[in-house]
């Protein structure tokens, strides 16, 4: 009988002990966020116990791992999680998340865990499944962000420009003077040598018959 109550009682200890690790995973639930990014006047603190509930349970802390992180990436949405242990509030991930265009999963770069009781720096990209994506947006629209694609997008292309026309700039034109002849020239020539023969003729008289 002594055996009996011994097993029986060893038994009901087992069972206690492993009910523990139940109870403390239970006791862990997303208590609040804090977030900051695009949009956001300095930083908003969210804590609504289902908001909370339903964007944990989507598994928005629970994505698939990327080998690289990914590019072409702007600014993103600082989001620091804190969990809710027995009425203590403490802070158990950092991440940035990455919106992409509406109804497409963003990505996440975990930046701290905790580790203990303190958060140890990480360096994680994760890639959103659409439900945690959607939930996520959900909880910013129920609390009025709008939230702003991290995507870059490449510059429009620009038409190239005309180019410029120049008008020729045109001499004014010059008036010549109509070409003379060569036999007009020769003649006036002619008729100089004549007129300066006569002169000369005329003084010579003058000279050998001078007045009396």
């Amino acid at each position: 009988m002594n055996r009996t109550k011994r097993h029986i009682l060893s038994l009901i200890m087992l069972i206690a002990l492993l009910a523990i690790p139940t109870l403390v995973v239970f006791a862990k639930e997303l208590g609040l966020l804090t977030i900051s990014g695009p949009g956001i006047k300095g930083e908003v603190t969210l804590n609504d116990p289902e908001e909370m509930m339903k964007l944990e349970q989507s598994g928005f802390f629970d994505q698939a791992v990327l080998a690289k992180a990914p590019t072409g990436l702007g600014e993103g949405y600082a989001i620091t999680a804190h969990l809710n242990l027995d009425g203590k509030v403490v802070p158990f991930v950092e991440m940035v998340y990455y919106p992409t265009e509406a109804g497409q999963p963003g990505y996440v770069h975990y930046t701290g865990r905790i580790n203990g009781e303190t958060l140890q720096k990480v360096d994680e990209w994760n890639i959103l499944t659409r439900a945690s994506d959607t939930a996520f947006r959900g909880l910013m629209t129920a609390n009025n962000i709008t939230l702003q694609s991290a995507l870059i997008k490449a510059p429009a292309e620009v038409a190239p420009a005309e180019p410029a026309v120049v008008e020729p700039v045109v001499a004014p034109a010059v008036a010549r003077m109509p070409a003379q002849p060569s036999y007009v020239i020769l003649a006036l020539v002619a008729t100089i040598l004549v007129l300066a023969g006569a002169g000369l003729a005329v003084r010579r008289r003058t000279v050998s018959h001078p007045s009396a």
